[in-house]
Formats: C-alpha cells, structure tokens, sequence
C-alpha cells in the first residue's frame, strides 16, 4: 500500500450523495471579497497582506471566519488567500438553498486554480453527512473532490445518512 492513502471521488458520486458542490453558487466567484478584521500589515515588497484579530472574509454567499488571513496579489489582482484559525471555518449557500460548512486549522483558496483546500484536521459537512481528513481539495471548475489522511496510518472518513443513500438510488432508478 502506498505510504500515503489518497482517495478521488467525483462529484457526481461522493458529493452527488452528501455534499453537492458541484451546486455551489458560480456567482459567489464573481462578488467583490470584503474582509473586516482587527488589524491589517501590507508588505508591499511582497504583495502580500496579513489581517489577523478575528478576521471575517465574505463573498456572496460564502463567509470565511479566521484568526488570521494572508492574502497574495500581483500585478494580475487577487492570487490566493489563506485563513489560518483553531479550527478557520467557511460556509457558502449552494444553488439548492443547502449550506456546506467547512472546517480546519488552514483553508486555502487559489484563485487562479480555482480550487479550496482545508488542511490539518479538515471536515466538510453538509446536512448530517460529513468528510473529514488531513486534507481535503476541492476542484471548482473539474468539479472534484480529494480528501486524504496524514502518513501511512492516516484515514479518511465518510458519514451518510441512509435515507439520503436511498433517496439518491431512486432518484437513479427514475432516471433509467
């Protein structure tokens, strides 16, 4: 077994079951990013800004709470933002009116990328059905999900709920 225990699953079969992202709201991509916090340090040699004192990031829908964010730009605009916290939180309002919230030590999102990434002690719920991991990568516009554990003792856990399971195999069945 390879050292380190990495599990893809598409949207359309983990996610189509518990945390639908693949519904997430393309227009909250598009918002204007407001960032309130305690205290603000630009490096301008670096292009880089650090907020930090309880730090609340909102875009859309989406709404990031952190103890500390960097955020990196260049001469193209915005490149990526990382939230830091015990645990950084996020949440976003998918299409279908359902929250996803997110949690762990780190979240980052790169946008050129266009992916978000929780690492360290990272979970993913929707409803009552969660992914937690080490990591977990979501792909916005492949529309994929990777989690992962740490090392090779390092597991990734998936909770349903079964009526949701059921739910999703006769919504199949119709469908042939």
């Amino acid at each position: 077994m390879a050292p380190r225990q990495l599990i893809t699953l598409s949207v359309t079969g983990l996610l189509a079951l518990s945390l639908n992202l693949a519904q997430a709201k393309e227009s909250d991509f598009s918002q204007q990013v407001t960032i309130d916090a305690g205290h603000q340090l630009v490096e301008l040699s670096d292009d880089k800004v650090t907020f930090s004192d309880k730090v609340v990031v909102k875009q859309g829908s989406i709404d990031v709470r952190a103890d500390k964010l960097v955020v990196i730009r260049n001469a193209e605009g915005l490149q990526s933002m990382t939230a830091y916290g015990a645990p950084a939180t996020y949440s976003q309002t998918l299409e279908n009116g359902q929250p996803v919230r997110a949690e762990a030590r780190e979240i980052h999102y790169d946008i050129k990328a266009r992916t978000i990434t929780l690492l360290r002690d990272a979970k993913l719920k929707q409803r009552d059905n969660t992914v937690s991991g080490h990591r977990i990568r979501y792909h916005i516009d492949r529309q994929q999900m990777e989690a992962e554990g740490q090392g090779q003792q390092g597991r990734v856990t998936t909770v349903f709920l079964p009526e949701q399971v059921e739910d999703l195999e006769n919504n199949t069945g119709k469908q042939d």
